[in-house]
């Protein structure tokens, strides 16, 4: 339980301790933050940690930085405090789409550069599942398309996973608030409909990619690092900008990252 989280639309610290909220020219802000989740945005109050640091403890626990607000009564006395709401787990239709456009969008490409791409490959032991393997001389990178919500401790424990069998794993997203951030190899694209993705015209938007922080990265470190040839043919014809120069370097510079 915490006593203040941060407005992501008004972009304040909201102080739950003070009477006004810390905002005395906010009259309406109580009956905003105190509606029902289904009845207001799922990520308008977020973690005061994760807004500052970027993450936070909850989601190590499976919990999301999104918060809700609840009553607490003491002894005759009432308090607001926030609570972490958990993680959704079921994906949207619209998430379920756009996965599936990624996934064979990543096979296409690497079957046009004479590269292996297996969609939904899972290791002899059933503990690793990629959405897309591909392989090449004696490289592999394991795609995941995440267009649903994911917990920190699952990004990482299928990251490692993954590792353990010599695949790099390279997470694709199309939200800046994605778990995964940070925690593993990243890329992310711009928010496409299915339809888009699917497209082989599709090529607007600008890239972003990153490194795990230094606590992610011993992690994966001992893949290996591809080539920038093998970045280059496994992340042709994303839907990313008509020059792809952007995201190759991303990824590039993300594998070195992990494997310095």
């Amino acid at each position: 339980m915490a006593n203040g989280v941060f407005h992501t639309g008004y972009g304040i610290e909201i102080e739950l301790t003070h009477a006004d909220l810390g905002h005395p020219d906010r009259p309406g802000l109580f009956d905003e933050i105190t509606q029902p989740i289904d009845q207001r945005e799922r990520e308008l109050l977020q973690c005061l940690e994760h807004h500052k640091r970027g993450v936070c403890k909850a989601e190590d626990e499976d919990r999301s930085p999104w918060m809700a607000i609840r009553r607490r009564t003491v002894d005759g006395r009432t308090t607001l405090v926030a609570a972490h709401l958990p993680v959704r787990q079921r994906p949207t239709a619209e998430e379920s789409d756009k996965h599936k456009a990624m996934k064979e969008r990543i096979a296409r490409a690497a079957d046009r550069h004479g590269l292996t791409a297996e969609v939904e490959a899972r290791s002899t032991d059933g503990r690793v599942r990629n959405d897309v393997l591909v392989s090449g001389d004696a490289e592999r990178i394991g795609w995941e398309a995440q267009y649903s919500p994911i917990t920190a401790a699952t990004v990482r424990r299928r990251s490692q996973a993954a590792a353990d069998l010599g695949i790099l794993p390279l997470w694709i997203t199309n939200s800046d608030r994605a778990a995964l951030i940070n925690r593993a190899p990243w890329a992310r694209v711009d928010d496409f409909s299915w339809k888009d993705i699917a497209s082989p015209r599709t090529r607007q938007g600008r890239p972003r990619g990153g490194t795990p922080s230094s606590a992610n990265v011993s992690a994966i470190a001992s893949v290996g690092v591809p080539s920038r040839r093998w970045c280059r043919a496994t992340l042709s014809s994303l839907p990313v900008p008509s020059t792809t120069a952007a995201i190759f370097a991303a990824a590039s510079a993300t594998m070195s990252s992990v494997a310095s």
